[in-house]
């Protein structure tokens, strides 16, 4: 380790996070064994106006960066002085990602290993009240001098950086971080890589948390752990804000991705989490109905607005609506044109369904025509029955359901692959009650509309059925 450089950088920038944001200042101090070797400081014009509360911080003016180089013309020695370090710094993504996307914009590849003092100083410094620069200096009595100033930051960094060397006098924690092949490099600055370790590579839900155990962000997943590390690797200034606002991860594993679902959106709704961006408003549904024309032939037809008789089915999208009435018009062997497929015309010419009933022609009377739309309602009327839909277990041994009363969400459980319900009522041991919601609703609807290879528990026999197979669903 003694021969090794290491570069400890700061910035001062426009601000507004990562994305976007422009160098106003840098400074680089370059320690090996312990010493300063090397520095390079300056000025940055950013090309663009700071603004008022990040000058009023720094005390950096348009002015003072106006004669001041560009980053193009200060790239070189920027280059130059990193080369062959490990690149040190307070927080160090935030500093190391404003000055790779600076290189980027000239087109300009900047790769160097990352240390992080934030990181090192929780580990060998541990129970400060503050991991900030400013609360470290003070609570250790590191002299700091023009906060918010590169120079004085680097400055103050660089003697962190020196304490925590005489800290680890044999390297070991050095070691451990540059040697670290996980995900660590991405980590918060708050958030402890052992914990990340121990997170489920499986299907469920989980939350970010602050320093008080309150959500910040609440998401769903097939596999906790790899989503949870592409999080931290996204560079967006939103993220970047929830990444350092994080303290903790929890999770909740539910097997089933459709469970996933709803348990993301009844906890949104229960929480509304800072960094969840407002579940989309869902538009009033439409609606499939059915009524008799005037030749006494019961015609299926989809509306939103209009009160209705009878209602045999909700969807959320025109387009859910339509594919659902093109399949039960070729299963039923209907005619498009009394199916609200088609309008304006006398006689069938459905792109796609190409087989007509021959209701539009005459060629069958409507006795029977009215039959098969009888079986079809029929059909449809199951999905408003009580049942459960059967998932997988968050264990191979066991097994989960979600329980649709009358074809609403009303809440779900878990049970082994060993237990079965032989009559109505004997899943209620193991139910946990949910409050439905027109997310939920929307999320069911969409399932029973396209999830490959339903299998539903009907609470009136105890028979499962496998169902039809579509296309995935799950994103």
């Amino acid at each position: 380790m003694k021969d090794v450089k290491f570069a400890i950088t700061d910035i001062e920038t426009t601000g507004g996070g990562i994305k976007g944001n422009k160098i106003t200042e840098i400074c680089v101090l370059v320690v090996q064994n312990g010493e300063v070797i090397d520095e390079y400081s300056s000025l940055v014009n950013p090309g663009t106006e700071i603004p008022l509360y990040i000058e009023t911080l720094t005390n950096i003016t348009d002015n003072m960066v106006a004669d001041a180089p560009k980053f193009a013309e200060i790239a070189p020695e920027i280059d130059k002085i990193t080369k062959d370090c490990v690149f040190v710094a307070h927080n160090v993504n935030f500093d190391y990602n404003i000055i790779k996307a600076e290189f980027n914009n000239l087109e300009l590849s900047f790769q160097r290993k990352r240390l992080c003092t934030v990181r090192l100083a929780k580990r060998l410094i541990p129970g400060l009240f503050s991991y900030s620069l400013g609360n470290i200096c003070t609570s250790i009595n590191i002299p700091h001098v023009d906060r918010h100033r590169a120079r004085g930051d680097c400055e103050a960094t660089v003697t962190l950086f020196q304490r925590c060397l005489d800290l680890d006098p044999e390297y070991e924690v050095f070691k451990a971080f540059l040697n670290q092949r996980t995900a660590a490099s991405y980590l918060p600055p708050n958030f402890k890589n052992s914990d990340f370790e121990k997170l489920p590579a499986s299907t469920g839900v989980y939350f970010f948390k602050d320093k008080d155990g309150i959500p910040l962000y609440i998401g769903k997943a097939k596999n906790i752990k790899s989503r949870i590390k592409s999080h931290f690797q996204e560079k967006s200034n939103r993220k970047y804000k929830l990444m350092q606002a994080t303290y903790s991860i929890d999770y909740e594993l539910t097997g089933s991705e459709l469970l996933a679902l709803l348990r993301e959106s009844a906890l949104i709704l229960k929480h509304f989490p800072e960094f969840n961006k407002a579940q989309k408003k869902v538009s009033r549904p439409y609606t499939l109905t059915s009524y008799h024309n005037q030749k006494g032939i019961e015609q299926f037809v989809i509306h939103k607005n209009k009160v209705s008789p009878v209602s045999w089915m909700k969807f959320y999208t025109r387009e859910e609506a339509i594919k659902f009435l093109e399949n039960i018009c070729t299963e039923f062997d209907l005619c498009p044109r009394y199916c609200g497929l088609q309008t304006g015309v006398s006689h069938c010419s459905h792109y796609k369904i190409v087989n007509c009933s021959g209701m539009c022609k005459g060629e069958i009377n409507k006795e029977e025509y009215n039959r098969r739309v009888s079986e079809a309602v029929e059909y449809i009327q199951q999905y408003e029955n009580s049942c459960l839909l059967v998932e997988k277990g968050r264990t191979k041994a066991e097994k989960s359901f979600i329980y649709l009363k009358k074809g609403r969400y009303a809440g779900y459980g878990f049970v082994e692959n060993s237990d079965d319900f032989n009559g109505p009522g004997q899943f209620e041991d193991y139910l946990v009650p949910q409050t439905n919601s027109s997310y939920a609703d929307r999320i069911v609807n969409r399932y029973l509309n396209t999830k490959k290879n339903i299998t539903r528990l009907n609470l009136n026999t105890g028979e499962e059925v496998e169902e039809r197979e579509t296309e995935e669903w799950f994103g």
